[in-house]
């Protein structure tokens, strides 16, 4: 039937070009697709200034539809953050910068991301870098209360350091998992202490003890000591904890028929700058719920007191963060790996008594693999499976991640590796060819994004004031 239309059309194309031609009309000839050159960036905006990413080495290309696959077009980049890739067709493509896809119509993308801290960092090694607390004036340690160590300017939370049941002072020598700090960059630490307030049978914190030590150098190897006295802070701020954890647990457990409930938390910081690009560096905690017991009802618990000492002009943030595991066995392994599952949201909106916490957006409908449940150990999906997925039902997807993982078999233990990750609006994705390898497994994890006030399709890196996601993962897929 197809060749029979296509000989037909043909003919009609012909018979309609001679008579054109006969009453001495120009001749039309078909025109192949416009090509472009797409171009981009991807600089890193750090707080100290914008730093480009070496993409000299950097795998660069447009992968093309052809309705089967991809047809790759190689591109190439430099040291200074650009890239470029010839003879590229109109319409869409998956950009390919390394291991992360983006599916574009652009000729010329910005990768570009932000970072609001130095751009020099330098991480401590803890296996010799320490901490040594010697704090006086600390409330009454509880066992739930929480001592943390931070610092925006620089990419550091430390924490939660373990206290004494009962003492008033906090010492002791911690390993230091941070960022090395230094003075003339600006790096300002702070300590708080966030004591215990129940709520019913839920454990919620807020910061009521407070230090900021004199700015410090740190070397790698080094023990640095901070010592002083808190400064006890009025916990004159009210915040109200309508929490619909029950909605937020279906989220998280939606994640894989397999998924475990592992953590529960809801809290308040503070943020050192504007907002505008959501949370791009550590912050500080005024208030932490935490789990167990797990928050798994609706409702509003009351009021958690609080103190605030930093500037006025940080604006208060709210975040959600309900994780759930999914445990993977690698074929020929004997023990699991658990891949860790998130349905995470922040905003600037703070709960009141009619407005609770609550999902901003849930996890995608009907996800499938070949057109098969996405949920169901596959073996012959081949090395370009196609995923589609269906909005999710709570919320709006401003865009799409899916992640590609492998499974491998490590003397019999098993470890999840990521592969690749691809950035869509849209809702199916065509794995291309060299991402998966025949005779290994692998998992897929589709994440709707919510962040409004953002053009994906403009800034595909760039987040909001707004942030949330929540995971699905697949069962063990096999080429």
């Amino acid at each position: 039937m197809h060749k029979l239309c296509f000989a037909l059309a043909v003919i009609l194309i012909s018979v309609a070009s001679h008579a054109a031609a006969s009453a001495g009309e120009p001749r039309h000839s078909f025109q192949p697709p416009s090509t472009r050159t797409v171009s981009g960036t991807e600089i890193v905006h750090f707080k100290n200034g914008p730093v480009p990413v070496d993409l000299s080495t950097t795998t660069i290309a447009a992968l093309v539809p052809n309705g089967t696959g991809y047809n790759v077009l190689s591109g190439t980049g430099t040291g200074s953050g650009t890239f470029s890739i010839p003879n590229v067709p109109s319409g869409f493509y998956l950009l390919q910068i390394g291991a992360q896809y983006v599916w574009t119509s652009n000729t010329v993308v910005d990768a570009d991301s932000i970072a609001a801290y130095r751009s020099d960092i330098v991480a401590a090694n803890p296996n010799t870098t320490t901490v040594s607390f010697d704090l006086t004036n600390l409330h009454s340690w509880q066992a739930t209360d929480i001592l943390e160590l931070a610092c925006p300017n620089n990419n550091t939370f430390e924490g939660p350091f373990p206290g004494t049941v009962g003492e008033t002072t906090f010492t002791g020598t911690f390993p230091y998992f941070g960022n090395l700090s230094v003075a003339s960059e600006g790096d300002q630490y702070y300590v708080a202490q966030l004591i215990t307030q129940n709520l019913g049978s839920y454990v919620f914190t807020g910061l009521g003890r407070y230090f900021a030590p004199a700015k410090f150098n740190q070397a790698q190897g080094s023990n640095t000591p901070i010592d002083g006295r808190l400064r006890t802070v009025t916990q004159n701020q009210k915040f109200e904890a309508n929490i619909n954890g029950a909605d937020l647990t279906a989220q998280a457990l939606a994640a894989n028929p397999g998924a475990v409930l592992l953590s529960t938390s809801a809290g308040l910081s503070v943020y050192p700058g504007s907002f505008v690009h959501g949370q791009n560096t550590a912050t500080t905690d005024l208030i932490i719920q935490q789990s167990p017991p797990f928050l798994t009802t609706n409702g509003n618990l009351g009021q958690v007191s609080y103190g605030d000492p930093y500037p006025s002009k940080w604006p208060k943030i709210v975040a959600y963060y309900w994780l759930a595991n999914t445990s993977y066995t690698a074929p020929g392994a004997t023990n699991s790996a658990a891949m860790v599952t998130y349905t995470y949201g922040i905003t600037l909106n703070l709960p009141t008594a009619s407005s609770p916490v609550k999902p901003l957006v849930g996890v995608v409908q009907n996800p499938l693999v070949n057109g098969k449940s996405f949920f169901t150990n596959q073996t012959g999906v081949g090395l370009t499976p196609i995923l589609k997925w269906s909005p999710p039902s709570i919320g709006t997807a401003s865009h799409y991640d899916v992640g590609v993982y492998q499974l491998v078999n490590n003397a019999g233990n098993t470890v999840i590796v990521p592969v690749a990750g691809f950035h869509t609006q849209g809702k199916s994705l065509r794995i291309p060819s060299g991402v998966l390898s025949a005779g290994q497994a692998y998992v897929f994890l589709v994440r709707p994004w919510y962040i409004p006030g953002v053009s994906f399709a403009k800034t595909p890196f760039i987040n909001g004031s707004t942030d949330a996601s929540a995971d699905v993962t697949s069962g063990v897929m096999q080429p």
